[in-house]
């Protein structure tokens, strides 16, 4: 069951129940279907954690998650507390219901599945590619399995679009593997990357993961992203100052060959997790790309951190002169010439993306942050 992507029809816990949880078919899915206890932590007029039957069970996906402002820590502590002492369905705003809930699809997609097994449901935030995370709890608190459910036509193919990389990958240690895709769903199951929650700060342990990211057999060049990204441009009603974007498409000429990296595309805080050898596991790969151009991760960390938890504003500041970043820059052999090219690229790709989205805020920041790097290359050019 999914929503088109400009629904302005909130989300109710029934529709991300019947998308986490399809019916095999009608007939089987009627059979095993059992009353269970629901519990929902709503964010605003949505629901955003789903707790199927004892919340203490879903107390080691509910402690992976770390909210990241001090008003939410505390919220979300109580949640936490709650949940340990069996108050859970007390605490004020918690929605609690009995459901009909079939597992007959998980009994036969997941050999594994067992009918002891709980559920936690996250849903994500509003996007064209918006989904439903399952986490599959077993005995000893063991979380199982994590199924990834679109709630939108396009988180479908995002969704494969991970299951292929992971795949591609498989011999990685620090992702996840896929246990179990069905590509006419668009649903996939991956295994639980068992971690700690990491800070905002960028480490050498985040410098060492993007390192191992490169494709060392291959090069790119900026300039061969040009017309896709104008075309990108063009394509959308923006509402913004068209001479301006067309002076940053300019930027993107630059021809010369760079090394090649796998691209995450969601290289943020909280897609991370500490390992228990001391390595960042890194989640969520749904919009990564095979081979793509350096520099693209850096400034998603750096950019969006700034926008998230209103920094500064001064990010190609902060990235230029990051003594972590310049060693990755000799490493790789990339100029200091080419990166205003590289994060021209990146913030114009990101604009398309915030506005394909409707996300109205994060598209200012970004076609501002466009206007700071245009004035920065124009004082730039002005001295020498």
């Amino acid at each position: 069951m999914l929503i088109p992507p400009d629904s302005a029809r909130p989300l109710t816990t029934l529709h991300i129940l019947h998308a986490a949880f399809p019916a095999l078919n009608l007939a089987s899915n009627s059979l095993a279907a059992a009353e269970r206890s629901v519990h929902v932590v709503p964010q605003g007029a949505e629901p955003r954690w789903i707790i199927l039957g004892d919340p203490r069970l879903a107390l080691p996906v509910l402690r992976s998650w770390l909210p990241w402002n001090l008003g939410s820590r505390l919220r979300w502590s109580a949640v936490l507390l709650a949940a340990s002492i069996k108050m859970l369905p007390q605490l004020p705003g918690v929605q609690n219901s009995d459901v009909r809930i079939g597992d007959s699809y998980w009994r036969h997609s997941l050999p594994e599945f067992s009918e002891n097994w709980s559920a936690v449901v996250h849903v994500g935030n509003p996007s064209h590619t918006r989904k439903a995370i399952v986490f599959f709890v077993g005995e000893r608190q063991r979380v199982k399995a994590v199924a990834k459910v679109p709630l939108t036509p396009l988180a479908a193919k995002s969704i494969l679009n991970e299951a292929a990389m992971l795949l591609r990958m498989k011999t990685v240690e620090y992702l996840p593997r896929v246990l179990f895709q069905d590509a006419d769903r668009g649903i996939t199951v991956q295994s639980w990357l068992d971690g700690k929650p990491v800070s905002r700060c960028f480490t050498q342990a985040h410098l060492d993961l993007l390192s191992r990211l490169a494709n060392l057999d291959s090069t790119v060049r900026v300039c061969d992203s040009r017309e896709r990204i104008a075309a990108q441009l063009d394509a959308l009603d923006l509402p913004f100052d068209r001479a301006l974007l067309a002076t940053a498409l300019e930027s993107l000429d630059l021809d010369e060959p760079l090394q090649g990296f796998v691209e995450h595309r969601d290289f943020v805080p909280w897609n991370l997790k500490w390992l228990p050898d001391g390595r960042l596991g890194l989640l969520d790969w749904e919009w990564s790309v095979a081979n793509s151009l350096p520099w693209q991760d850096i400034c998603r960390f750096f950019y969006l951190n700034d926008a998230l938890f209103r920094g500064s504003g001064r990010v190609w500041e902060a990235m230029t002169g990051n003594r972590l970043l310049q060693k990755y820059l000799r490493q790789f052999s990339i100029p200091t010439s080419a990166l205003p090219a590289l994060t021209m690229h990146y913030l114009l790709r990101v604009l398309c993306m915030d506005c394909e989205s409707g996300n109205v805020w994060l598209a200012r920041y970004t076609f501002r942050q466009i206007e700071l790097l245009l004035d920065i290359r124009r004082r730039t050019a002005a001295k020498r």
